[in-house]
């Protein structure tokens, strides 16, 4: 599981980021000491960069990047328990305190991608005093838009559309969009801001977008929620 918040990142953080990314395309096996001469720093500050997108080293940001970190478990049951093994709290207790700065959430997918959405509404409606809808249709987002409000994407695969004119558009009404994929992609993190990558562990390449199981997602959502209920009693301990 990784998280990819380049808002964390300053100026100087940002073109490293930009400029590996470029790199690792064409090159898997680059070193940390080839990183830092390509982007004009020392290998200290690489390792630095790295720890502040929230990976441990380096060796497992090149995975990340490179797509090397990533196998096909083709058994949905073997699948699942090493995604639970390799599950990091951290990741949802930084995404739990996120959703917590927005003034309106907006839950999207395509297809049953948009099930999960419904069921995080659901979930955060008893959590959250703030607007929350989960939609199906782009149009829908357009209309409930405003100033800070926060659209999360759910996408196994982010293949079965588009979602360059969505997030430029979330973007041009100050607001913020969370992509939740489950594969990792290269492409999503060069063209949007936030991102979360459940699973090291890919389903079936045979299946389509739309075959593949939502577990990981369910799985996810629930352990939000859990950190969720738990900063509530932790703040208000008189309602428990």
């Amino acid at each position: 599981m990784y998280i990819v918040n380049k808002d964390l990142l300053n100026s100087l953080e940002k073109n490293i980021y930009s400029a590996l990314l470029q790199e690792i395309k064409q090159n898997h096996t680059l070193s940390i000491t080839d990183a830092g001469a390509i982007c004009g720093c020392s290998p200290s500050k690489i390792s630095k960069f790295i720890q502040k997108l929230g990976f441990k080293n380096y060796k497992e940001y090149l995975g990340f990047i490179s797509g090397k970190a990533f196998s096909v478990i083709p058994n949905e049951n073997e699948r699942l328990n090493k995604f639970l093994e390799d599950f990091n709290p951290e990741i949802i207790n930084q995404f739990a305190a996120h959703i917590c700065k927005f003034e309106k959430i907006i839950l999207f997918g395509y297809g049953p991608s948009f099930i999960a959405g419904q069921y995080f509404e659901y979930k955060l409606r008893n959590l959250l005093e703030i607007p929350i809808w989960a939609v199906a249709h782009e149009t829908s987002i357009n209309d409930l838009l405003s100033k800070n409000s926060l659209v999360i994407i759910f996408s196994v695969t982010g293949q079965f559309k588009p979602f360059k004119e969505l997030y430029e558009n979330i973007v041009s009404k100050n607001s913020k969009a969370a992509f939740i994929l489950e594969e990792g992609r290269t492409d999503f993190l060069e063209a949007y801001d936030y991102t979360i990558t459940l699973s090291n562990y890919l389903q079936n390449t045979e299946l389509l977008p739309h075959e593949k199981t939502r577990t990981t997602f369910f799985t996810f959502i629930e352990a939000v929620i859990k950190q969720l209920e738990k900063s509530s009693v932790e703040k208000h301990p008189k309602k428990r």
